[in-house]
């Protein structure tokens, strides 16, 4: 009896060796990168399947099988199952993420910041990209761009792989009916051009409209989301929503906002008040609302008042169309920056300025090269027209006109 125990837990050892063996030597249809923070693999289609393995953002997973938006996946360590397929990023997603962190590494700071609540970090600025870093509440980060999106902005493209073409078997009605060509379509009327035109309703007065109770006349403006491209101290980089942080700027100044968002500020060197110790001189730019062109719309330096202990303004411009980077203690000259605007004539300038004791001075003014779109940086271009949708007529009209050319 003992024996015969024996010999079957043997046997059912070198099944699921076979199994195993099988499963492994299944060929792989494509690879993924794991897109969130951590992924539970289930063991079978449904979330409430068990988790069979736990993997994180970054690991290579093997594809092996597809089904609607689901995908069977092999990990490093040969454990298979289930997916879906919102959670994976495919090869060239995971090359742009690497892309943005290496380029984010070299971008300067617009300024540190500290999260108000713990906050995701985005692939993309989109809330339906994939979340693959969570900033915990209180923690650091540095502000290196912004860009302004819809709030309704399609999902990003999901990881697609060819799925097994199965060839379907014709029934017996199928193969017993003759084919028989279809019959040739009719011609159009000959005043199918006239028929096509769109007949305009004759204006009527009918004096001012009244908005009826609980109607709404004008048009709501499309909501947007405002995002910043951050850099945590461990290296990591991606896009958060601005709301989700505070500038670091003492209180002192920060005071001075009058409701308007910090979105960069710089020390400009330090003074010793016999009273308050060491203090900083400072530069900062705001923003009153959101704009999709423009990082901020106002500028301003302030300078430490010894005597009177207080922070007062040495230098100040408003309605401004001020674009990121900004830029201080260039060429180690901790009170020289540059401030990058938009001209009357619509084209970038960078304007160089230093503080000189308790004056700011304008050195030079010369043309800003724009950053190549797609880089980080980059703002889309306002004036690019949106593609001409052709009605259905048009598209009937065009149809009809090659039939007869030909």
């Amino acid at each position: 009896m003992f024996v015969l125990r024996i010999l079957l837990a043997l046997a059912l050892i070198l099944g699921l060796a076979a199994c195993d063996t099988n499963a492994a030597s299944t060929p792989p249809i494509g690879e993924a990168y794991v897109a969130p923070t951590s992924l539970n693999i289930r063991q079978e289609i449904s979330l409430r399947s068990a988790t069979i393995a736990t993997v994180h953002h970054g690991d290579e997973l093997d594809v092996i099988e597809a089904k609607r938006r689901w995908l069977k996946v092999r990990t490093d360590r040969g454990v298979e199952g289930w997916t879906e397929a919102r959670n994976l990023m495919s090869v060239q997603q995971m090359k742009d993420l690497r892309k943005l962190t290496a380029d984010a590494g070299t971008m300067p700071s617009q300024g540190s910041a500290v999260a108000l609540e713990a906050m995701n970090m985005h692939t993309l600025p989109n809330r339906l990209s994939p979340s693959f870093y969570q900033i915990p509440e209180k923690g650091k980060l540095d502000v290196l761009d912004r860009e302004v999106t819809s709030r309704k902005q399609p999902a990003p493209e999901l990881v697609s792989f060819p799925r097994p073409v199965r060839p379907r078997k014709p029934n017996k009605k199928e193969k017993n009916q003759l084919a028989i060509p279809p019959p040739a379509p009719p011609p159009p009327p000959p005043n199918w051009i006239e028929l096509s035109r769109t007949v305009q309703p004759e204006p009527t007065d009918t004096g001012p409209t009244e908005a009826r109770p609980g109607e709404i006349l004008a048009k709501e403006p499309p909501k947007v989301d405002d995002w910043s491209l951050v850099r945590t101290p461990d290296g990591h980089a991606g896009w958060v929503l601005s709301r989700m942080y505070n500038m670091a700027i003492p209180d002192e100044v920060a005071q001075y906002a009058e409701g308007h968002r910090i979105t960069s500020y710089f020390p400009l060197g330090s003074i010793t008040d016999d009273e308050q110790g060491v203090k900083n001189h400072w530069l900062w730019t705001t923003m009153a609302g959101v704009d999709p062109d423009d990082d901020f719309d106002s500028f301003r330096v302030f300078i430490w008042n010894r005597r009177r202990h207080r922070y007062e303004t040495a230098y100040i411009e408003k309605r401004i169309e001020g674009h990121y980077p900004v830029q201080a203690g260039l060429d180690g000259k901790p009170g020289e920056f540059s401030i990058i605007t938009t001209d009357d004539s619509g084209r970038w300038i960078k304007r160089t300025f230093i503080l000189e004791g308790y004056l700011v001075r304008k050195l030079s003014v010369e043309p800003y090269q724009r950053p190549v779109p797609g880089s980080p940086g980059a703002k889309p271009s306002p004036n690019k027209a949106a593609p001409e949708v052709q009605g259905f007529v048009a598209r009937l009209k065009q149809t009809v006109s090659k039939w007869f050319a030909q």
